[in-house]
């Protein structure tokens, strides 16, 4: 589990700064916000949750894509540090860089279990799954139109 979570993670991130792409003239404030509305709109419409669902789910769900972002923003740094570290470095230092990258990625699967559980009593378990199931569709609805946006060769769907 958490390494499909791990892995939502990261490609939501790719999906993102992909997205930025698109609209390269907008502020990356407002693209965000693009992308955040297209997103909500995606998951709502294929969640098919009940108002009481949507009224508990939602401030969850917001407050954990808030945390998971800072997090994927963090290893983000920590990922350039690790690109541009030189092999100069010492191994004290290097072993405190490489343990600093680990424990990135562990947050964020710490991340996955804790809002898990906290859907889990929001939301029956098969919304859970459909949850899950909905952002890796929303991820291919995205790279699908950033291709088709591109106007690249490969059309496949």
């Amino acid at each position: 589990m958490k390494k499909y979570l791990y892995t939502l993670s990261i490609s939501l991130l790719f999906l993102t700064f992909s997205f930025a792409t698109l609209a390269q003239h907008e502020k990356p404030e407002d693209r965000w916000e693009k992308f955040r509305a297209e997103k909500i709109s995606f998951l709502t419409a294929k969640l098919d949750l009940t108002p009481e669902e949507a009224q508990n789910f939602w401030p969850v769900y917001n407050k954990m894509e808030k945390e998971r972002l800072d997090a994927q923003m963090a290893r983000r740094e920590l990922e350039q540090q690790v690109r541009d570290a030189a092999e100069t470095l010492s191994d004290k230092e290097i072993i405190k860089l490489t343990r600093e990258f680990a424990q990135t990625m562990d947050e964020e699967g710490t991340l996955a279990t804790k809002y898990n559980e906290q859907f889990l009593k929001i939301l029956p378990p098969q919304k859970v799954l459909k949850l899950y199931k909905t952002e890796g569709e929303f991820r291919m609805y995205m790279f699908r139109k950033y291709r088709d946006q591109r106007g690249g060769d490969d059309k496949r769907n």
